[in-house]
């Protein structure tokens, strides 16, 4: 079996923060072709595929990969069946989704966007597949804490996504069905590379049925949050739209754009401690999850005077006079990055504490309460309505998150801002991305 290649939050949140960065760099420059050839309607068009794959793929899975991080981690002995199981289970939801979810529309014709034919339709099935099997393999490497196979791999795909696109759109053009089938292809080729490096690594054996129920009935319950979350990131632009207009979506999706920078560190750490904490000393499992959040909330809030000061400017030059509208949201929503590191870091404790449906309580608490700001502060104040109910989410969230894990492992408050010896490992891991002795084996 190969080692791990990282053993602390630290040196596992690093190469996951800086794959992030790099990697929507590259999703970023892909958008670019597909707008300018597209247009807005195409554009829309490709968004509502990958987006309904996505969500159909996290729906279908009921919670099986999230128990497989958590079991990687507890038991190195099972990881050959848990990758049987999670190549079965995952292949089976995505074709359940693909025949629910494309049979529907293509019964029901009047359900589809005019953008949707039966070629769309095709892709769209294939991108559940490519979809779920992507998450799968992410899951699974990162149960094994191959932090950095990963890294590479997210950073690697999405610049070929982006090369591809750019290729397409120098030497021929650019079609709904091009962009969608690309980035099918794409994930694909991902979910490919993890999954048969976790095959050569740990092997594959013959599929356990107990393990599988096993693994549905404990993730299921941190699936309820996982669905939070995915509908969390979303649902709230579609509200924008449906209670105001496309062009104040347009203002406020900008700054969700913008303020989105903020948020790497916390989703890269708590990614990060799952397997860690989850296979960790119990007695040494709250310190490391202090020690991160403390770390966390110290480059949130240096990041957040930062934007405050650098923000409005650089939207402005970068992005036209035109969103001028978007610093009030940007800055509305910039108290909201508090709430998101204690959310993600306290629910991941949860998660990997093997509390998985108090998990899910925080992620819950701020959809609900985010979508029900929605609808009273939408129609009044638009996109900064939209921005004050995402910050009161998430910060409600957080909030719950750390009352749960508190109840779980108590805790004296000073030790959430107080720093002890450790603390800058966080810190000195992220000054040295992705460098050291690759363990790629």
């Amino acid at each position: 079996m190969p080692a791990d290649d990282g053993d602390t939050i630290a040196s596992g949140s690093a190469p996951l923060f800086w794959a992030q960065v790099v990697g929507n760099a590259g999703l970023l420059v892909a958008v670019v072709p597909i707008a300018r050839e597209l247009g807005p309607s195409g554009r829309g068009t490709v968004a509502f595929i990958t987006v309904t794959a996505i969500i159909a793929a996290t729906l279908a899975r009921l919670g099986v990969t999230e128990a497989t991080t958590v079991f990687c981690a507890r038991r190195p002995a099972q990881r050959a069946a848990l990758l049987s199981n999670l190549l079965l289970s995952v292949s089976v939801a995505a074709f359940v989704a693909a025949v629910v979810v494309c049979g529907t529309l293509a019964l029901v014709p009047r359900l589809r966007p005019p953008g949707i034919g039966d070629a769309e339709l095709a892709v769209l099935a294939g991108a559940m597949f490519a979809s779920g099997l992507s998450d799968a393999g992410y899951m699974f490497v990162l149960g094994c804490s191959r932090f950095r196979l990963h890294a590479l791999v997210t950073a690697a795909a999405a610049w070929l996504y982006a090369g591809t696109m750019w290729l397409l759109a120098v030497t021929s053009e650019i079609t709904v069905v091009h962009a969608t089938l690309i980035w099918v292809i794409t994930q694909a080729a991902k979910a490919g590379v993890l999954l048969v490096a976790s095959a050569r690594a740990e092997g594959l054996a013959r599929p356990e049925p107990r393990l599988l129920r096993e693994s549905i009935a404990f993730g299921v319950r941190a699936w309820i949050g996982t669905l939070s979350t995915a509908f969390n990131e979303r649902l709230d632009q579609i509200l924008v739209a449906l209670l105001a207009s496309e062009a104040v979506l347009g203002i406020y999706a900008t700054a969700v754009n913008a303020f989105d920078v903020l948020l790497y560190l916390a989703a890269a750490a708590a990614t990060a401690m799952v397997p860690l904490v989850a296979r960790a000393d119990p007695a040494l499992r709250m310190g490391r999850v202090l020690a991160a959040f403390r770390a966390v909330t110290l480059v949130t809030v240096l990041g957040i005077a930062l934007a405050a000061a650098l923000g409005p400017p650089l939207i402005r030059a970068v992005f036209g006079a035109g969103f001028h509208g978007s610093t009030a949201p940007f800055l509305w929503l910039l108290p909201g990055a508090l709430g998101f590191a204690a959310l993600a870091i306290f629910s991941a404790a949860l998660v990997a504490s093997s509390a998985p449906a108090r998990s899910s309580a925080g992620p819950l608490v701020s959809l609900v309460l985010g979508t029900a700001l929605d609808f009273v502060l939408v129609p009044p104040l638009g996109a900064s309505g939209a921005a004050i109910a995402a910050s009161a989410g998430l910060l409600a969230g957080g909030a719950v998150s750390l009352v749960l894990y508190r109840r779980l492992s108590a805790f004296g408050l000073r030790k959430l801002v107080v720093p002890e010896p450790g603390d800058s490992e966080l810190l000195r891991a992220l000054a040295q991305p992705l460098r050291g002795r690759s363990r790629l084996k």
